[in-house]
């Protein structure tokens, strides 16, 4: 067998040069016009960055300045007017849901889901306080569903435990808004694990009887699932990858902004907003907040929102890293049209 004539990796002598210059970075003296706090965020940023660069999974290609740019450390001390803003922000919730009995058919949550959601339930009440309205939602399939049944038990469970009083509790209740990515599977939309299932019966009659070549959509749908057959992530696929007959991730990240906004807007102002639903649109929200595809949620792992009460900007954070942003429901450029409109009949 041939030797391989490329490699993903930097050289040895290539990292050691990045490190000096990381290093380099953190030496550089301070602008006099740059506030204190901005500094120390940089000098924090950048250490992360050289230590994430030494990690064994760190994405081929990475470099100090890349590193440095997207990582946001979460403990940035905020300027007074920006902590007044996240004092009167939602707080919101997009949560993966628990484990799973499997993908290739809409399953329900193993033992194990089921203890996950609810332990993460008593977590998420140890933030709340009297007064505070908590709304649970989930996406139309029966393992978010059951997340989100476990969820309020253990919300309602810690309430009492923790003598946590006047807290009202809704839910759960599906959202079509926060459904699973959507394929298109010869002329009818549907949940990519419902196409999955019919893919397998009709490859099958398909290869048996020899009538032809697949239709487009089959051939993408394989393609898709034989990346995950073989060890490799199919959500990074589709966040990176055009495919013709899948829902875009932008328009599952809209749609999903369009759900979070429509909730806020029914009130109250002292809202907690828990979705629970699916993996693929979770990180597809978080990656376009930072800037990159920042890595799979674990079970019952969640993004946080912070939306403020203007409805028009919020802070993201997943995993440490905080950014903040703009609600992309504010802009329709044509090609969202389409997408619109149907979130709105929605």
């Amino acid at each position: 067998m041939a030797a391989p004539t490329s490699r993903d990796d930097a050289p040895a002598y290539m990292l050691r040069a990045q490190e000096r210059r990381a290093r380099a970075l953190l030496e550089q003296p301070v602008e006099r016009d740059e506030p204190p706090f901005m500094t120390r965020a940089r000098a924090r940023a950048t250490q992360r960055a050289i230590t994430e660069m030494a990690l064994p999974d760190a994405p081929p290609g990475r470099t100090v300045a890349f590193a440095s740019e997207t990582v946001a450390p979460r403990e940035l001390q905020f300027p007074e007017e920006f902590r007044a803003r996240l004092a009167t922000a939602v707080d919101v919730r997009l949560i993966r849901h628990g484990q799973t009995q499997g993908y290739v058919t809409d399953g329900g949550l193993t033992a194990l889901g089921h203890w996950q959601s609810h332990r993460k339930g008593q977590d998420l009440a140890k933030g709340l306080k009297e007064g505070d309205t908590v709304r649970i939602v989930h996406a139309p399939t029966a393992r978010a569903m059951e997340t989100a049944v476990s969820l309020r038990s253990g919300i309602e469970q810690a309430l009492g435990r923790y003598g946590i009083g006047g807290v009202t509790v809704e839910g759960p209740e599906p959202n079509d808004d926060f459904r699973n990515f959507q394929f298109w599977r010869g002329g009818v939309e549907m949940d990519v694990t419902a196409a999955f299932q019919d893919m397998a019966l009709l490859r099958e009659e398909h290869e048996r009887r020899s009538t032809g070549d697949r239709p487009g959509w089959m051939v993408e749908l394989d393609r898709f699932y034989k990346i995950q057959a073989a060890g490799g992530d199919p959500i990074t696929s589709w966040l990176s990858t055009p495919m013709l007959y899948t829902e875009p991730p932008a328009i599952v990240v809209r749609r999903h902004w369009h759900g979070i906004v429509n909730e806020l807007e029914k009130g109250p102002a002292n809202l907690k907003l828990y979705m629970c639903g699916h993996s693929g649109p979770i990180r597809a929200v978080a990656a376009s907040a930072v800037g990159h595809d920042p890595g799979e949620p674990q079970n019952v792992e969640d993004v946080r929102i912070k939306v403020y009460a203007d409805r028009e900007h919020a802070v993201l954070t997943y995993r440490g890293r905080g950014v903040e942003i703009e609600l992309p429901t504010l802009c329709s450029p044509s090609w969202f049209a389409g997408s619109d409109a149907v979130a709105a009949v929605v």
